[in-house]
């Protein structure tokens, strides 16, 4: 073999031999990836081992330095500004402390919150207010006052405001004998206040402050005993201006105040009564509602009362003051939507002397006379009947009383004349008797009511006591009526409803034309003063055309 023939042999060798080679290494080349793939696994578990596992979304902070870990991306000590941070990528930012350990932050203990006073509803809240929204109504009017004609505008505009009410009666009488305005509603007294029914603010037993200033009916003070039905205005033009406060501190404490009288010539009838609901934080029902007051009343009156004649005189008996102390308490004893019960009983006396009685009781042959007292127990109802469409209030008392002791002494005949009231305890006697009371509206369109006190035999040393109310706005659009009448030492039940000088009426009743103009007639039974220091009953009777409009 020469040299050529070698070199020949050599090349086919080699591509021979690197052929087979090749051929191994693909032959094995398909499973390459299961040593390879474990040998990631062992780096990663490595890693795992020195690092915790961290959410995909999760940034953490340090002071120096922040790790974001996504899929495929890892950057270690990138610094980024706090203040640079989006909002939507600091949702999951924690601390690295917080990372390591993470405690649960214990909850706050609550605060001990403050017992709330059960909500007391008052049956001596007034169901509905006459005119409760406003209205204004008035116009010309003719009338006769002690046998004189008059002509002339009167005004009865109400309004009001939020918690603030106002009333007014503006009467503008020209004589047509005389060919003058009258003004005798202006002299002596207030005065120019009397143009002011009344002024109020909050409404009694349902707001923490309410006050009323002007004419006054229908008042009870506490649950009655001393003071009930008790009004303060008998006369047209002499109107008296007195005022009434009611205020209580979170239905806890209060104070209720009375003064008949604004005229600064006398010290007139004054009344108090301080309560209290001691319990009324105490979560049994029936006992946080108990109530307990004292009522103390004092009348001084010697106000000149201006006669016919043009003289003028004083009361009598009220010199050296009549005067009153009752004690009374009451609790409800069931209170769900549709009805309320109330369970209340009072205990009264009167302290009423002076040298002139006495010299008048000894010419009756009471030698040892001492006004007396007297108690009572009551049950008051109070129902509503398909969401307070219809209500009512049903109240029952028992009277018993010893002699010279007239049971509500203070009511709507004591102002007609203080010293007929005070000479007829002279005579009173001791008799037991009942009072009741009913009262309620409908849609609070129609407000009815009335009492009556009957002794257990009716006389003169112990008479009766009849009352009755009512409010009427616009029936079918057309009819409103308002009145109130009361009639006091009956001694007879036959004479309930005569008129003389033991009533009092005021009616005012109105046709409405249309939504503005109406005609109507008032209608006055009340008192005004004589030549010989008494009383007689005066009749007014005022038929008027003008607007009659609700606000």
């Amino acid at each position: 073999m020469n040299i050529k023939s070698a070199l020949i042999l050599a090349f086919f060798s080699s591509i021979y031999f690197s052929a087979f080679s090749q051929e191994k290494s693909e032959e094995y080349s398909d499973y390459s990836y299961l040593w390879e793939e474990d040998d990631k696994k062992k780096k990663k578990k490595k890693r795992k081992k020195k690092e915790k596992p961290i959410p995909v979304d999760t940034v953490i902070t340090k002071a120096d330095s922040l790790i974001i870990n996504s899929d495929s991306l890892r950057y270690d000590a990138l610094i980024i500004p706090a203040d640079t941070l989006l909002p939507d990528t600091t949702k999951n930012i924690v601390t690295a402390d917080t990372l390591q350990s993470e405690k649960p932050a214990k909850e706050p203990k609550p605060k001990r919150e403050r017992v709330e006073r059960p909500p007391i509803s008052d049956f001596r809240e007034p169901m509905v207010l006459p005119n409760e929204d406003g209205s204004i109504n008035g116009g010309m009017t003719y009338t006769q006052i002690d046998g004189k004609d008059y002509v002339g505008l009167v005004l009865s505009p109400e309004f009001k405001i939020g918690k603030v009410g106002v009333g007014l009666n503006v009467p503008i009488l020209y004589g047509l004998d005389d060919n003058s305005i009258r003004t005798e509603i202006f002299e002596d007294g207030v005065g120019v206040a009397r143009l002011f029914r009344y002024i109020r603010y909050g409404k009694q037993k349902a707001d923490p402050v309410y006050v009323k200033a002007g004419e006054i009916s229908g008042l009870m003070l506490g649950y009655g005993g001393l003071m009930n039905n008790y009004t303060n205005s008998t006369s047209y033009e002499k109107r008296k201006v007195g005022i009434h406060a009611d205020f209580n501190y979170d239905r806890f404490i209060g104070l209720e105040l009375l003064y008949s009288d604004l005229n600064p010539e006398s010290f007139n009838l004054f009344g108090a009564r301080p309560y209290i609901r001691p319990l009324s934080s105490f979560p049994i029902k029936i006992i946080n509602t108990l109530e307990v007051g004292a009522s103390y009343i004092a009348d001084k009156d010697q106000t000149a009362i201006i006669t016919s004649d043009s003289t003028s005189t004083t009361y009598a008996f009220t010199k050296s003051g009549a005067k009153g102390l009752g004690l009374d308490m009451g609790v409800t004893l069931l209170s769900v939507p549709f009805i309320q019960i109330d369970l209340f009983a009072s205990y009264a006396k009167l302290n009423i002397s002076s040298d002139t009685l006495t010299q008048l009781a000894n010419s009756f042959g009471e030698n040892d006379f001492k006004t007396g007292s007297g108690s009572s127990v009551g049950l008051n109802f109070r129902m509503h009947f398909i969401a307070d469409v219809f209500s009512t209030d049903i109240r029952i008392e028992r009277l018993n009383n010893s002699d010279h002791y007239i049971p509500q002494f203070f009511n709507a005949t004591y102002e007609i004349n203080k010293d007929a009231r005070i000479a007829s305890l002279i005579t009173t006697e001791g008799k037991n008797g009942i009072y009741g009371a009913l009262r309620g509206h409908v849609l609070k369109k129609v407000s009815l009511g009335g009492s009556i006190m009957i002794p257990d035999e009716i006389s003169a040393a112990s008479p009766a006591f009849v009352e009755l109310t009512a409010d009427m706005e616009r029936l079918a659009n057309k009819f409103s009526f308002h009145g109130s009448y009361v009639k006091g030492d009956l001694d007879d039940l036959g004479d309930a409803f005569k008129f003389d000088e033991r009533s009092l009426a005021k009616m005012r009743f109105i046709y409405h034309m249309n939504k503005f103009l109406a005609t109507g007639v008032d209608y006055y039974w009340l008192f005004t003063p004589t030549a010989d220091g008494g009383y007689q009953s005066t009749k007014y009777v005022m038929p008027y055309f003008g607007v009659s409009i609700s606000l």
